[in-house]
């Protein structure tokens, strides 16, 4: 077999130590609360997985800026720098903005097909895939053919029983999900909190362990602070 050079560009897999490597101020990506949770398990699951990609021009994180924050709390950084593999580009001050934006954007990074994933999803566990509430419903519509009971259970969405619920009791549960699925994605889902005085927020976002002049906190998040949810 011949081979041919590449005609496209790769980026160079190096390891930096952490000390090395500036998380970007403008990065815009950010992760609720739940989300980092579940990214932080599966970092200690399976391990770090690549995508770490690092400007070499700026000594910028490029993308990889939430896996990498869970790593130093692993790791206790900075009080211990540890080595952590890189995908190292070139790149001037614009593109590296783009491309941070770029490799987050939910647009290009396509969609699920519902007849594949239906072909799949009996067969692992859609928490530790990172699936929530309103995948696993949209998947139920688009895939009448499967049982999502077993699965809708497994992602505790039904109801913890006291006792054995019957068929006809999973089957309205069911039904009641999916009459209710366009209604939980429509409506505005925001909520604005003021106060008395900048004092005031500035207690409540230190209190929350929340950067003073963020503009943006998710509900569920002080929500389980609150109620423990």
């Amino acid at each position: 077999m011949s081979t041919t050079k590449n005609k496209h560009k790769s980026s160079e897999a190096i390891t930096l130590k952490r000390s090395e490597i500036t998380l970007a101020d403008y990065n815009p990506r950010k992760l609720s609360y739940e989300a980092r949770k579940q990214l932080k398990a599966n970092i200690k699951r399976v391990g770090l997985m690549g995508g770490i990609v690092w400007n070499e021009t700026t000594g910028n994180l490029v993308s990889g800026h939430q896996r990498v924050s869970i790593l130093d709390e692993i790791n206790n950084y900075p009080k211990n720098d540890y080595d952590i593999r890189v995908e190292k580009v070139n790149l001037d001050d614009k593109t590296e903005m783009e491309q941070n934006i770029f490799l987050n954007s939910k647009t290009v990074q396509g969609e699920f097909d519902s007849e594949l994933m239906a072909n799949i999803i009996t067969d692992i566990d859609p928490i530790l895939a990172g699936l929530d509430e309103n995948d696993l419903l949209i998947m139920q519509l688009e895939s009448p053919s499967i049982d999502f009971t077993d699965i809708m259970k497994k992602a505790e969405m039904l109801t913890p029983p006291t006792a054995p619920q019957t068929k006809e009791e999973i089957k309205a549960k069911k039904e009641k999900y999916s009459s209710e699925v366009d209604d939980r994605w429509e409506g505005e889902p925001t909520v604005i909190l003021s106060f008395d005085s900048f004092e005031n927020k500035a207690e409540f976002m230190e209190a929350l362990g929340k950067d003073l002049y963020d503009k943006i906190i998710k509900g569920e998040e002080i929500a389980e602070r609150i109620f423990g949810a």
